[in-house]
């Protein structure tokens, strides 16, 4: 995002991280936009998964050094026994995989240039693990780009200069806890459908219809929102 339009961007801002083989909306979290704020978002996502570094694609924003901090290990330096003991040696560990897509609008906000910029490893490497998905063949963030508009256009809360804006935080985070809660469970993905009967006569099944959560393997069906209400899931667990 252009830097210019940095001060209409309130005061409340929600983080997300979302899987690009399901589009599952593995972590948000609300708070302000700082990088600070960015280095405890990556932390749940290091917590929520497997600990280890990811292909991390983002817009042109602070993630860098929030990253380089979550995701590395400390190894002690030798002391030679004069002066302070040296501090310990940051190793940013070689799985990481970051690149930034870059979108340059002009002073009315419209669109003029989109760009990448590798940050951590090589544009082979990302391709190619990009590729791997058969989602996508190119770096974008399309997922999460496509996600955010289902928040704004299903969350009246996210939009600006109306009567609907939060008046407290604890309301607007649980809306958008809520929110994808639902996008995850109860909305089927298009584009997650599988051919089970390719032979269907009309009015007869031709295709699984899946949720993110289905894509996951978290749940066999797509949950209605009664069904995801009267659940019980652990409070630490993926929404």
């Amino acid at each position: 995002m252009n830097p210019q339009f940095a001060d209409k961007q309130g005061d409340r801002w929600s983080f997300v991280a979302v899987l690009p083989d399901s589009s599952f909306v593995h972590t948000i979290h609300h708070s302000k936009r700082t990088g600070e704020q960015a280095e405890v978002f990556l932390g749940k996502i290091k917590q929520k998964s497997d600990g280890l570094a990811p292909l991390f694609l983002s817009d042109a924003w602070f993630y860098e050094q929030a990253l380089y901090n979550t995701y590395c290990r400390y190894e002690p330096r030798s002391y030679r026994g004069r002066g302070r003991p040296p501090l310990p040696l940051r190793i940013v560990d070689e799985q990481l995989k970051y690149a930034q897509v870059y979108k340059q609008r002009d002073r009315r906000g419209k669109l003029i240039s989109i760009t990448t910029r590798i940050i951590k490893g090589t544009e082979a490497e990302i391709l190619a693990i990009i590729r791997k998905s058969g989602r996508s063949k190119t770096i974008n963030t399309s997922f999460v780009e496509s996600r955010n508009g289902k928040y704004r256009k299903d969350d009246a809360r996210l939009n600006r200069k109306t009567m609907c804006h939060s008046k407290k935080t604890k309301y607007h985070d649980a809306h958008a806890d809520f929110l994808t809660a639902v996008f995850n469970y109860c909305r089927q993905n298009e584009a997650l459908k599988e051919l089970i009967n390719p032979n269907a006569p009309l009015f007869k099944t031709k295709y699984l219809r899946k949720s993110p959560a289905m894509a996951e393997g978290l749940t066999d069906k797509i949950l209605t929102v009664k069904e995801l209400l009267f659940s019980r899931v652990p409070k630490d667990s993926i929404l």
